[in-house]
């Protein structure tokens, strides 16, 4: 028959693994705790309790020492090893007992959330179903991580773009995390993007979001409401405020979400960041000569694969030349004759 570990055994390997993580895993000690804690269902709880003594550990000795408690003797027949509180070695619990240890873990985010990853290719537009009929739609070279434990109504986009219709669920709100932003909603429609060198937006079609932000534990928190029809966005590392969120006008959302069927849409850009948005969605890429010619503003619906056709649509409306060298295409303002 095989052994079943006692309660007390699993708090002590959890106790040590929580002193490892402090310390910082290396990428051999995160795969064997991760083959650990998917060995018995209760190792994770243990682990939780753990990482919360130790924290509330810390934070005591930075406070300064605390007086110490006398536990009171205990009677009658000694409870079954199953039903005991969760036993800690180095006493970490100063004083607190097992309440410690969960109000602890109700303030704090333990980082050991496991996730599971959704990722489109170069080039991929990916139309995925979710738990509960909430639909996700990722744009090409993008990737969000889903909380397993969430019952899909908790992900985290890592890179590129998305769009979510999220059915509507009374026990939870659909949250999103993108860098320190949190995005949650109790039923609606939006699109999200995270793109270098672009600011992070958000687009709602339907429904509302609460967007909101904290710096440090235990930073101020700033939080904005953004309604049907408007946009939020919000350069790197800036505070989020009221005006961060506007109105957008129904052509406005078309061009914004022209990605979901394929297509490009520009109604003003400059031609640089329109040929950063075409170099997103394949090998080819597109070099402008010219910074003039890099300056002039772009309008109108393009096929998002074919960068080839963009670019000599462009350059007939600047009476520009292309030419091309393998996956490269060169757009430059046309030479005047000289004579």
């Amino acid at each position: 028959m095989p052994h079943r570990e006692r309660a007390s055994e699993i708090d002590d390997v959890a106790t040590a693994w929580a002193a490892k993580v402090e310390r910082g895993l290396t990428t051999a000690e995160k795969t064997e705790l991760d083959l650990w804690l998917d060995g018995d269902s209760r190792r994770l709880g243990a682990f939780v309790r753990a990482q919360a003594a130790w924290i509330h550990a810390e934070r005591a000795a930075a406070l300064g020492a605390m007086p110490e408690t006398q536990e009171p003797a205990l009677t009658g027949d000694a409870p079954d090893e199953e039903a005991r509180p969760p036993r800690l070695s180095r006493r970490l619990v100063l004083g607190g007992g097992g309440a410690l240890a969960a109000s602890v873990a109700a303030a704090y985010i333990v980082g050991i959330e496991r996730y599971r990853t959704l990722e489109s290719g170069i080039g991929e537009i990916r139309h995925i179903a979710l738990n509960g009929g909430t639909t996700l739609t990722l744009d090409t070279d993008s990737r969000v991580d889903i909380a397993l434990a969430s019952g899909d109504r908790k992900l985290s986009l890592v890179r590129g773009r998305m769009f979510l219709d999220v059915i509507l669920r009374q026990e939870m709100p659909f949250m999103v995390q993108v860098g320190d932003l949190l995005l949650q909603t109790a039923e609606g429609a939006f699109s999200l993007q995270s793109l270098v060198n672009s600011p992070i937006m958000a687009l709602v079609t339907k429904g509302s979001l609460i967007v909101s932000q904290s710096h440090g534990m235990f930073g101020q928190k700033r939080t904005v409401r953004v309604g049907t029809d408007h946009a939020f966005t919000l350069a790197s590392d800036a505070l989020i405020r009221a005006t961060d969120v506007r109105p957008i006008v129904a052509g406005q959302q078309e061009q914004f979400l022209a990605w979901r069927d394929g297509m490009l849409s520009f109604g003003g850009q400059m031609l640089a960041d329109a040929v950063r948005a075409f170099d997103r969605y394949g090998p080819t890429r597109i070099v402008v000569v010219d910074p003039e010619l890099a300056r002039q503003k772009v309008t109108g619906l393009f096929k998002a694969d074919d960068p080839r056709g963009f670019a000599t649509a462009v350059a007939a409306s600047f009476g520009a030349v292309v030419t091309s060298d393998g996956d490269v295409i060169r757009i430059s303002a046309q030479k005047l004759p000289t004579g």
